[in-house]
């Protein structure tokens, strides 16, 4: 018999920590309590890793999370097995490797993924000791940001850096140009780039209507010539899914990269803009209060005092 396939022994293995439903219903009957998440954690703080699967979505996210992950790795080291692959060497020239421009995000949810598995391969025996998912790497991945100290978070890129990407983007004939440009010359978040519609998009009074957090609605400039390359005939402009939001961040990291530039990250291009737009408003004579509120408006945010984390204060 052959060695199984890297997908059956993670899915193996995590199988082992699945709480069914009637397990769940049992265990709050037992224990007197109301939620089983809340009970299991260490002293409840929801910081502290589940010693159990308790859904199927999060069953199957972690199966698909953490089989892409060990694939990868056995294509590096061209070991078969989860017990031999599951070391902290092998684990960090995979991240190294495969996963330096991810989002945040996308490796947050990697490593707690990593850390359950082990948990789980622990108790099948495959592995021993310590897992490799300790403090030390999770600052290293940390600095794949690169942030350093060239701006504090969410202060933008430099203001000479960010034409950069987007001239290097469209030198590359990058199909994230365009999504790049209304990051950051309208202020748009990432999911509202994602979700925008022909419908939205009005050529005439050149505005777009961008439906944000909550379901908000609020209107925007749309500078000419970024319009003249919006198809209003479409259904969605671009494509509203995470795979194309993780894509479009990687495709702006890597520009970062390549150039140089210090920091990375779509929201910067986002910050950028309330930067240009508060100083064109405070040329114009509004008050410095007057600027944030216009800026906070133009961004979608209901209090003045969110802007802050945009525009230093003076």
């Amino acid at each position: 018999m052959g060695t199984p396939s890297i997908f059956n022994q993670v899915k193996s293995a995590l199988e082992t920590i699945v709480m069914s439903e009637a397990e769940q219903k049992a265990y709050k009957a037992e224990h007197g309590v109301d939620s089983v998440k809340k009970a299991l954690r260490f002293k409840g703080k929801p910081n502290h890793r589940l010693p159990a699967i308790l859904g199927k979505r999060t069953l199957s996210g972690y199966l698909e999370t953490c089989a892409k992950f060990f694939e990868r790795a056995r294509d590096l080291t061209g070991k078969k097995l989860l017990a031999d692959l599951f070391t902290p060497e092998i684990v960090l020239e995979t991240l190294d490797t495969y996963y330096t421009d991810m989002s945040p995000a996308t490796l947050r949810t990697l490593l707690s993924a990593l850390s359950m598995l082990h948990y789980a391969c622990r108790r099948k025996r495959w592995v021993k000791g310590w897992s490799p998912i300790s403090g030390m790497l999770r600052r290293h991945v940390h600095e794949y940001r690169e942030d350093g100290a060239v701006r504090a978070p969410r202060f933008g890129y430099l203001p000479e850096d960010a034409p950069r990407l987007i001239e290097l983007l469209k030198t590359q004939k990058s199909v994230f140009t365009l999504p790049a440009e209304l990051l950051l010359r309208c202020g748009l978040r990432r999911s509202e780039v994602a979700g925008l519609k022909g419908s939205d998009v009005n050529k005439t009074a050149l505005m777009l209507r961008i439906k944000g957090k909550g379901g908000k609605v609020r209107y925007v400039e749309l500078p000419a010539d970024l319009a003249d390359q919006l198809n209003e005939s479409k259904e969605f402009l671009f494509t509203p899914n995470q795979s194309w939001k993780s894509k479009l961040y990687q495709v702006v990291r890597q520009a970062a990269r390549a150039l140089g530039i210090k920091v990375s990250g779509l929201h910067r291009l986002r910050s950028n803009y309330a930067q240009e737009k508060y100083l064109d408003l405070r040329k114009k004579g509004k008050t410095d209060r007057e600027a944030r509120l216009e800026v906070s408006h133009n961004l979608g945010h209901n209090r003045i005092d969110v802007v802050k984390g945009y525009i230093p204060l003076p």
